[in-house]
């Protein structure tokens, strides 16, 4: 029994981390209204960080659905998919995250720059970036720890062998480490400097998916190359 997947604890964890990603995604337009001037400009960041969070929940969620198929199908149907399909979602992933992390690094030097040239700089910066929805931001924030934790619980209740995978449970720990530091970054400032520490914690975020995408990347080659060769 104990060899066994349980199927309704692991369906339930994966429901679980993928509405975590959907929040994340779907957070960065709620809380992109907190500035209607930074709005009407199509310039607001509030959420970034949040939305980052999605780039490394992307990678747990699929690394689990791996890691459970791997427990239901047999291997040798699943090594000549899986190296494939990693590395196309290995190459989409570092695609975009290269992409969000160049857009984010170009908004936080523009709001520091903004923000260290008075009078009239700083006054930009207030008006466009200076009205960031820390509650609505600490919210979100709970409620993706909170799934994130369930999700951990239900993963172990599903198959004890989650818990020896190690990529997985340091994927699981980095994507919490990187929520909690999230959250201590937006409580670190006054209110109207969060948007500055919002993106320094969206950049950590993306580069610790990066990282973690260039070695799915690289594991996913030496798969292709084992099948092919």
């Amino acid at each position: 029994m104990l060899d066994r997947l349980r199927t309704p604890f692991f369906l339930v964890a994966l429901v679980l981390i993928l509405f975590t990603v959907a929040i994340e995604i779907g957070s960065a337009g709620k809380l992109q209204q907190a500035s209607p001037a930074a709005t009407s400009l199509n310039t607001a960041t509030p959420g970034k960080g949040i939305e980052s969070l999605a780039f490394l929940d992307g990678l747990l969620l699929y690394t689990s659905l791996l890691m459970g198929l791997s427990l239901l199908v047999p291997e040798r149907v699943q090594s000549k998919v899986q190296g494939i399909v990693s590395l196309v979602i290995s190459l989409l992933l570092i695609l975009g995250g290269v992409l969000m992390l160049i857009a984010v690094f170009v908004l936080l030097i523009l709001m520091v720059t903004l923000l260290l040239a008075p009078i009239f700089g700083t006054i930009a910066y207030f008006t466009l970036f200076g009205f960031f929805n820390t509650g609505g931001a600490r919210v979100t924030l709970g409620m993706v720890m909170t799934l994130k934790l369930a999700f951990a619980v239900c993963l172990v209740l599903a198959h004890q062998r989650f818990l020896k995978n190690t990529s997985l449970m340091l994927l699981l720990a980095t994507s919490l480490v990187a929520t909690f530091v999230l959250e201590f970054l937006h409580a670190l400032v006054p209110g109207p400097l969060v948007s500055i520490t919002d993106a320094i914690g969206a950049i950590i975020a993306l580069v610790l998916a990066l990282i973690w995408a260039l070695l799915m990347l690289v594991s996913s080659v030496v798969s292709v190359a084992r099948a092919v060769t």
